[in-house]
């Protein structure tokens, strides 16, 4: 939208500038944070701005939300747990020309709104980005994803001025691009996961720019990003979405070194007919030893850079385990849906960093040791065990 149609419509007296859409289900506690802190960024923001909470959540926790829906002057939808849904309906029910997204854990700061809103103006602009900061109380799981690379797209604006996408607890977009783009993708195979870097991607493939802007902060609570069974499962999906981001994105798909399921299938395919006919079934075993090895060589690398602490070698596994979980789903959904490209092909979404290329690195490092140790590992068990 141009400057000057900004400037009309700021002259309809009670036309909101911004809208706020905020999807949930459940998280009562949390949203009485968010509103105490929405209520702050209006008051800073000192122009008209419409709030839509759309809802999912059982009965009697829909009841008291929609309650202080009313206290907070923010406008209570229901809708089934879907949020592509969602926000495609707080689209739809937007009169402001910018519409900010934000997810129901985070907590808005002052400024946030007035940042958003002053850094469009250009008619390449299409989206602005702020930052999301994790506040709350940490925990040794907290600290293995702090390690993994999913957390880059919250920290862009502090790194780029221009972002190819952005995480929707903190982004915003002018409605009429996301109108001509086509708004959230809503026939992905799964209720949540990808939707924002698809629609982040889709709307830079038009031509137009997401804006960084490091002033727009949202804090985002580490109470939603805790337990080992929840983040598994996220990160499996999300891998999983990683295959049709691959899929709809071909233009950004590029021909990779194979991943870790790629090498472990090919060595399993290898040795086990060896371990089954030959004498020893030991070289059947290649294919975990391999692994095993891979992912503590590679954390060892990794950790040795960071610091020589032995906590960090573990925390570092960990982040190893979690990235292959997410390599995991992204092979099966591909093998679902008959494809193997997954196994030696990628998509890139962002510029490479130079803490990506050193994980690189380590990554192949550790692919090619890993091999011979287990070998000899294995050429060892196999002589203790002729001997005894």
């Amino acid at each position: 939208m141009k400057s000057e149609e900004y400037k009309q419509m700021e002259q309809v007296e009670g036309h909101p500038s911004i809208c706020v859409v905020i999807p949930t289900h459940g998280r009562y506690h949390l949203l009485i944070a968010l509103f105490e802190s929405l209520r702050a960024a209006r008051e800073h923001f000192q122009r008209p701005v419409e709030v839509f909470i759309i809802d999912s959540s059982p009965q009697v926790t829909a009841e008291r939300i929609e309650a202080i829906c009313s206290e907070f002057n923010a406008h209570y939808i229901r809708h089934r747990n879907n949020v592509r849904e969602k926000r495609n309906l707080g689209i739809e029910l937007a009169r402001a020309p910018v519409i900010l997204f934000v997810d129901s854990d985070c907590v808005l700061t002052p400024a946030v709104l007035l940042e958003h809103y002053r850094s469009y103006g250009e008619d390449s602009i299409a989206g602005v980005v702020g930052v999301t900061q994790f506040v709350g109380k940490s925990s040794h799981i907290w600290r293995i994803i702090a390690k993994t690379s999913f957390l880059n797209a919250f920290s862009y604006a502090e790194r780029l001025e221009f972002a190819p996408w952005g995480p929707t607890c903190n982004i915003s977009y002018r409605k009429d691009v996301l109108e001509a783009v086509g708004k959230f993708d809503t026939s992905f195979p799964f209720r949540l996961g990808g939707d924002d870097t698809d629609l982040g991607l889709r709307v830079t493939a038009a031509g137009y720019k997401i804006r960084c802007n490091p002033q727009a902060i949202v804090e985002h609570t580490r109470e939603t990003w805790s337990g080992i069974r929840l983040i598994g499962r996220r990160v499996f999906r999300w891998g999983r979405m990683h295959f049709h981001m691959m899929q709809k994105h071909p233009h950004r798909v590029f021909v990779n070194p194979p991943t870790i399921p790629g090498i472990f299938l090919l060595l399993a395919l290898l040795f086990a007919p060896l371990g089954l006919v030959g004498q020893s079934a030991v070289w059947a075993t290649i294919p975990l030893v391999w692994l095993f090895l891979d992912l503590n060589l590679e954390s060892l690398l990794i950790s040795h850079k960071q610091g020589r602490q032995p906590t960090e070698f573990f925390y570092t596994l960990g982040s190893r385990i979690l990235a292959l979980i997410f390599q995991v789903g992204t092979v099966l959904e591909g093998i679902k849906n008959s494809s193997l490209t997954p196994l030696y092909k990628d998509i890139s979404y962002t510029p490479p960093s130079s803490k990506g290329r050193r994980r690189g690195v380590a990554q192949i490092w550790a692919m090619m040791l890993a091999f011979p140790l287990a070998i000899l590992i294995l050429v060892i068990v196999q002589l203790i065990f002729r001997n005894v």
